[in-house]
């Protein structure tokens, strides 16, 4: 019995996946997938193909790729180099480099024509603009697409302005009645200027950190979820599309997955949307720190929960 293929059907099976729903996530066809698990290597393309094939299926169940290569290598006795292949949900490599075909043979002696005419051209433009320059014929040249501004000038004819002088006829001179302040004859009330009101500022609010972590996961496709809840494995399964379920977390919580696009994500409220990509194996952590509820970046040590403050008890009397 191989090792390596008891360790790839203990992790398939757990996760409840037949060799169907892992042929159609990572595209490897299930007789090659069956030789892994078997330990029938014959069965195999022998070199980088085979390798590549371990290697996609067991980061696929989240085993760890280079120790399973390592347990091939010694079953199966291929040391050949590695061959990446297309990863779940990606489509395969194709090599697009274009066909070395010569269409047609080159016609000798017809490809010094364009030279020879360009240099001749380039040679009859340098002989006018000597031409010009030699004979001051420059500024006759520019001037031949429009007159100077000084001769545009004199061209325009003056014209004289005829003045007319108008005399106005004088008017009946009138007395003009200035009416008579009445300020002096009656005190005018002094205005009362209103007092200055100053708003008093209000107390800026300090929003409310939240302290408590409320998940809810949604399936949209066939995805095996392992759920921890405070250092705690709560949930591990294999879900089906349109199961919803809701988790707290005090402190943390952890959710992996192994079809990173049919796992969708709501955090206290807020739409995260999909965990990741169809097929990709992926895991994220969040936390409860100082700054409220925040993601946990890739590489970050595992979380450890706090321990809880045990209760001394009070003696009786």
């Amino acid at each position: 019995m191989s090792e390596l293929g008891r360790l790839l059907r203990e992790a398939r099976t757990a996760g409840e996946l037949s060799l169907a729903d892992v042929e159609s996530v990572t595209r490897i066809r299930q007789k090659y997938l069956e030789a892994l698990e078997s330990g029938d290597f014959a069965k195999l393309p022998r070199g980088a193909v085979a390798r590549g094939f371990l290697r996609t299926y067991a980061t696929f169940l989240g085993l760890d790729a280079d120790e399973m290569l390592r347990r091939y290598g010694k079953e199966s006795g291929d040391a050949g180099d590695e061959l990446s292949i297309a990863e779940p949900g990606k489509p395969r490599l194709v090599d697009y480099r274009p066909l070395e075909v010569s269409l047609s043979e080159p016609v000798s002696g017809a490809s010094w024509w364009p030279w020879i005419v360009a240099a001749l051209v380039v040679i009859a433009a340098g002989v006018v603009i000597w031409w010009l320059v030699s004979r001051n014929e420059v500024s006759r040249f520019l001037a031949a697409f429009g007159p100077a501004p000084a001769a545009q000038a004199s061209a325009t004819p003056t014209e004289t302005a005829t003045q007319w002088v108008v005399t106005a006829t004088p008017q009946p001179s009138r007395e003009i009645v200035l009416p008579t302040r009445t300020s002096d004859l009656l005190p005018l009330p002094t205005p009362t200027v209103p007092a200055t009101i100053t708003p008093t500022p209000r107390p800026t609010e300090t929003p409310d950190l939240v302290t408590q972590i409320d998940m809810q996961v949604r399936i949209t496709q066939r995805s095996w979820v392992r759920v921890m809840v405070d250092g705690e494995v709560v949930d591990e399964s294999t879900l089906e599309p349109g199961t919803v379920k809701d988790y707290q977390a005090e402190q943390a919580i952890s959710i992996r997955t192994g079809n990173g696009g049919g796992v969708s994500l709501t955090l206290n409220g807020e739409d995260l949307g999909p965990m990741g990509n169809v097929g990709q194996v992926i895991e994220r952590t969040w936390v409860v720190d100082q700054d409220g509820v925040t993601e946990q970046a890739l590489g970050t040590p595992a979380f450890t929960p706090s321990p809880k403050p045990t209760q001394t008890p009070t003696p009786a009397g």
